[in-house]
């Protein structure tokens, strides 16, 4: 016998060599064996190499997708205006509720031919249909 300790892998239902990996998917160990014995039992130190004119392909892998965690909280937005006098629309959190948020300050800049009572329009407007926000990583 060529392939001295063949076993049985529950898994893929198969006899294999565990020197040389080759299978034999035969229901008997005797059966496995003769089939085996046709192959020497080694270990190839070459990688497979196509024929010529064999076609190849790339198999591209995939990201595992996981389910993204959000946090939510109720924000409200409020003008302040900057040390030149420039009207800025400051997000405000009701609580703190969205850890990665508690450390930062977010601000939005609007147009420089805005005033402040426009911007105080605008802000009202936002407030009236934005209710919260929503945070999470890519």
């Amino acid at each position: 016998m060529k392939h001295l300790n063949v076993r049985w892998n529950p898994a893929t239902n198969e006899w294999f060599c565990p020197k040389c990996g080759h299978t034999s998917d035969h229901a008997s160990v005797d059966a496995a064996h003769v089939e085996l014995d046709q192959y020497e039992c080694e270990i190839s130190s070459e990688g497979p190499i196509a024929a010529a004119g064999t076609e190849t392909t790339l198999l591209i892998k995939k990201r595992f997708n996981m389910t993204v965690k959000r946090e939510r909280g109720g924000c409200r937005f409020v003008v302040t205006q900057t040390d030149e006098g420039k009207p800025v629309i400051q997000l405000q959190l009701f609580h703190d509720s969205v850890p990665m948020l508690s450390s930062v300050s977010i601000g939005f800049e609007v147009l420089s031919g805005i005033s402040v009572q426009q911007a105080r329009t605008l802000v009202d407007a936002m407030n009236e249909k934005i209710v919260g926000i929503i945070v999470g990583s890519k």
